[in-house]
C-alpha cells in the first residue's frame, strides 16, 4: 500500500469531518440539507487539498467519489430516528466506516495508479533533507489528539454530564483546550520515550480540581473516565501512528 496516500487521505478527512466542520454546521446539518451539503462541500474542499503533493486527474476523480460515499453516510446518518438513544454507536460506526472507505481506496489506487509526490514536493524535501512521510504522520497525528478527540470525548461523557452540577467555576471553555495540551505533552512524552513523565502531567491536572474530586464522587468518577479516556486516545494515536509505522 502507498502510505503516503493512506495519511494525505486521513489527514484530509480530519480536516474536513472536523476542522473544517463549524460548530454551527455539526449542530444544525442533523434534518438540514444546505447545511449537511455545505459540510461535505467543505470536505471535498479539504480531501482535494491534501492530494496536491501527489496529484494526477485520477486521483482527483477518486477523491471526489471519497467525498460523495461521505455525503451518502452522512445523509443516511441524519435520518436514523432516535439518535439520541444510540448517539455514541452511531459517532463511532459513522467514523468507522469513512475510515475504512478511505482505507479501501487506498489500497485500491496502490494497486492500480502509480502515485508519486510531484516534483516540486520531492525537491522541497530533498533540499531540506526530511522525511515526508514522518511529517505527514506527525500531521496526522496532531491533528487526532485535538478536535476529534475533545469531540469524542464530549459524545461519550455526555450521558454521564447530567449527574454533574453546572458550576460557574474557572475560567470558561478551557477544560478542551487543557485536555489537548495534555494529550499532546503524553504523545510527546511516548515519542521521546519518556513514560514517567507521563504522571506528573496527569497529577498535575488532577491539582487545579483536588478540592471538586474529593468533595464530589460524582466529578471525580468523571474526572477519573474523561482523564482515562483522553490518555487512552493518545496513547492509542501513538502505538498505530509512530510505533507501528517507524517501529
Amino acid at each position: 500500500m502507498n502510505y503516503n496516500l493512506l495519511i494525505l487521505l486521513l489527514i484530509g478527512h480530519f480536516l474536513g469531518d472536523f476542522y473544517f466542520q463549524t460548530d454551527e454546521i455539526a449542530r444544525n446539518k442533523i434534518g438540514c440539507k444546505p447545511k449537511l451539503i455545505k459540510h461535505c462541500l467543505l470536505y471535498t474542499l479539504a480531501m482535494l487539498i491534501v492530494i496536491v503533493p501527489l496529484f494526477t486527474p485520477k486521483l482527483f476523480i477518486y477523491s471526489l467519489i471519497i467525498s460523495f460515499i461521505h455525503f451518502i453516510v452522512d445523509f443516511i446518518k441524519s435520518n436514523i430516528k432516535n439518535r439520541e438513544k444510540h448517539e455514541v454507536s452511531i459517532y463511532f460506526l459513522d467514523q468507522a466506516i469513512h475510515i475504512f472507505v478511505i482505507i479501501g481506496f487506498a489500497i485500491f489506487l496502490s494497486k492500480n495508479l502509480y502515485i508519486f509526490y510531484l516534483d516540486p514536493i520531492k525537491k522541497l524535501f530533498d533540499l531540506f533533507k526530511v522525511n515526508g512521510f514522518k511529517i505527514l504522520s506527525a500531521i496526522l497525528a496532531l491533528l487526532i489528539i485535538m478536535k476529534p478527540a475533545s469531540i469524542t470525548i464530549k459524545i461519550v461523557l455526555a450521558k454521564y454530564s447530567g449527574f454533574i452540577k453546572e458550576e460557574k467555576e474557572g475560567v470558561p471553555n478551557t477544560g478542551a483546550l487543557i485536555g489537548e495540551l495534555e494529550r499532546f505533552i503524553i504523545l510527546l512524552m511516548l515519542t521521546q520515550g519518556q513514560y514517567a513523565a507521563i504522571g506528573f502531567v496527569l497529577t498535575a491536572k488532577s491539582i487545579a480540581r483536588y478540592k471538586k474530586i474529593v468533595e464530589k464522587i460524582e466529578f471525580s468518577e468523571y474526572y477519573v473516565l474523561g482523564t482515562f479516556l483522553s490518555t487512552l486516545i493518545a496513547i492509542i494515536t501513538y502505538l498505530i501512528i509512530f510505533s507501528s509505522f517507524f517501529s
